[in-house]
């Protein structure tokens, strides 16, 4: 009855279908508002952007386009500007740029995360996710990691089966005596 039958069966007016395969749906759209409520609450993304070893990485990335633009591209931008500027007036203005970049980032970084946090949709995507998942993927998952426990399971409804069986026949034999 978990799992069989995978589609709906008409019985009349009655219809039967498995437990998981009718519930997925609303397991999918559950789990993914759970996904989506811890992510959104989830502060450790804004600190992991922000955390000076990762920008630390970006900064050779950062030093590169600033010396290309300074030592390139200005002479486009600001022709007149480019032919008195001389090389410690650019390395000049690539310290004040790289100083400046480097109070930037972190903020930057942190505001990026909060409004990334908000635009994905997490929980849309772990909704496709779990609806995507066959009923027979879900069978494999969980008779591979709770075989025991369904078994027992098996046999205490066995034995409560055959306790009841007992009692009826138990209570009809006295009754009819």
């Amino acid at each position: 009855m978990l799992f069989w039958p995978a589609r709906p069966l008409a019985l009349g007016s009655l219809e039967l279908q498995g437990l998981v395969p009718a519930m997925q749906k609303q397991f999918a759209h559950k789990a993914g508002q759970l996904v989506q409520h811890a992510f959104t609450n989830y502060n450790g993304f804004d600190e992991k952007l922000a955390d000076p070893t990762l920008i630390a990485t970006l900064k050779p990335v950062i030093e590169e386009h600033v010396d290309h633009f300074l030592q390139v591209k200005i002479k486009t931008v600001f022709p007149i500007i480019a032919q008195f500027m001389g090389e410690k007036t650019i390395n000049q203005f690539k310290e004040a740029l790289l100083t400046e970049i480097d109070d930037l980032l972190p903020v930057l970084m942190k505001r990026y995360a909060g409004e990334l946090k908000h635009s994905i949709k997490v929980d849309q995507l772990v909704e496709e996710r779990i609806n995507q998942i066959s009923t027979e993927q879900v069978k494999e998952i969980l008779y591979a990691n709770s075989r025991n426990q369904l078994f027992r399971f098996k046999i205490v409804c066995t034995l409560c089966s055959f306790i009841i069986g007992l009692v009826a026949v138990l209570i009809a034999f006295l009754f009819n005596m």
